[in-house]
């Protein structure tokens, strides 16, 4: 060994004997141990996380959680639910058929109700109407004054003065806000619509002869009998007129039956077709006088009669707003679809089998 040897050797033996002995064995063991309880935490957290998780799922499903006891078993059929009570039957005049019915003579307007009749107007019904919606009556006195109520006949108002009478008691617009008449003196007859809230009269365009006004249920068409027993309808404010085809007319060719009508009675919602008093050859026709009478439908494009799925002598057919129709046969009312298929068939009150039927209203 050179010198170089011998100074690497006393260097090595130097720093020996500075040095402390080290247990490698010792400090693998203590980091072990760290390792261990860091993972023993994170392990012991993760465990409790996945017993929370396992429990609220198994509270879930249905499993049972390790210290849990089982659950008593469910049956399999669901319990018995009460059944819930039966809904109020809604308010009507007669069971089986929903809605008010009101008739009238010359002075009294009753409506029917389940325990008989309630008197609406004690007087001058012959020139009332009910609205649309049922909530109000609206007639003439004799004195020309238009008297709005309540379907009670209470609450009254008067909301125009100077109408007409015969031939013109007031039609009501489709909304219940409006009135269609006529006013004037002796011997002058105008047409026009009243508007409730104001009292504003609004003269027709065409103010040619018309009696007995209706108003179709969409407010697109007003109809009426002209003075020489046709049929005519027209728009809201008068105007295009149109005269029922053959209906009414005095060519035998068009209308070899003479059938015709000063009694136009209801209006379909969609202004096709108008109930009325048919008469026919020698029969005598009507005067002025309001009749509240309808055995026959015409088709208004046409003039054609339409036939009615009921039997017996028919005394009334009222058109409804949705397009049912309500007919009135000796002792029964029938309740026509819009496509004329039997809805509903009951006996009519034994009270009201000497008045005219008037209006047929919803629940």
């Amino acid at each position: 060994m050179n010198d170089d040897d011998d100074l690497l050797r006393d260097s090595l033996t130097e720093i020996g004997d500075r040095a402390k002995p080290v247990d490698f064995v010792d400090r693998s063991l203590a980091r072990s141990k760290r390792i261990g309880r860091n993972r023993a935490l994170i392990s012991g957290a993760a465990t409790a996380c996945a017993l929370v998780l396992a429990g609220g799922l198994a509270w879930q499903v249905g499993l049972t959680g390790p210290d849990q006891p089982s659950p008593a078993t469910v049956p399999t059929s669901l319990p018995s639910v009460s059944p819930s009570p039966s809904a109020t039957p809604a308010a009507s005049s007669i069971a089986g058929l929903p809605g008010w019915l009101y008739y009238a003579n010359s002075e009294q307007l009753v409506r029917v109700t389940k325990s008989g009749v309630d008197t609406v107007l004690e007087k001058d019904a012959y020139a009332s109407s009910v609205s649309p919606d049922g909530a109000r009556v609206a007639f003439v006195d004799k004195s020309g004054k238009v008297v709005v109520t309540d379907r009670d006949g209470q609450n009254r108002r008067t909301v125009f003065q100077g109408a007409k009478y015969y031939g013109y008691e007031p039609a009501w617009s489709p909304d219940s806000e409006r009135l269609l008449l006529a006013k004037g003196p002796d011997g002058e007859v105008t047409k026009g619509i009243v508007t409730i809230a104001t009292g504003r009269f609004t003269a027709l365009e065409d103010q040619r002869s018309a009696i007995h006004f209706m108003w179709s249920a969409d407010g697109k068409h007003i109809g009426y009998a002209t003075g020489d027993c046709k049929l005519a309808t027209a728009d809201p404010d008068g105007g295009n007129v149109r005269v029922v085809p053959g209906f009414g007319s005095d060519d035998v060719q068009a209308n070899y039956a003479q059938r015709r009508s000063c009694d136009p009675y209801s209006m379909s919602a969609d202004g096709g077709l108008i109930s009325v008093w048919q008469r026919k050859g020698q029969e005598e026709d009507s005067d002025i006088a309001r009749d509240l009478i309808a055995d026959t439908i015409i088709d208004v494009r046409t003039g054609e009669n339409v036939g009615l799925p009921v039997r017996g002598d028919v005394e009334a057919i009222l058109f409804q707003p949705n397009g049912d129709i309500l007919v009135r046969t000796s002792g029964k009312l029938t309740l026509l679809g819009p496509d004329f298929t039997v809805k509903a068939e009951v006996d009519e009150p034994a009270a009201v089998n000497d008045l005219k039927l008037l209006a047929y209203t919803p629940e």
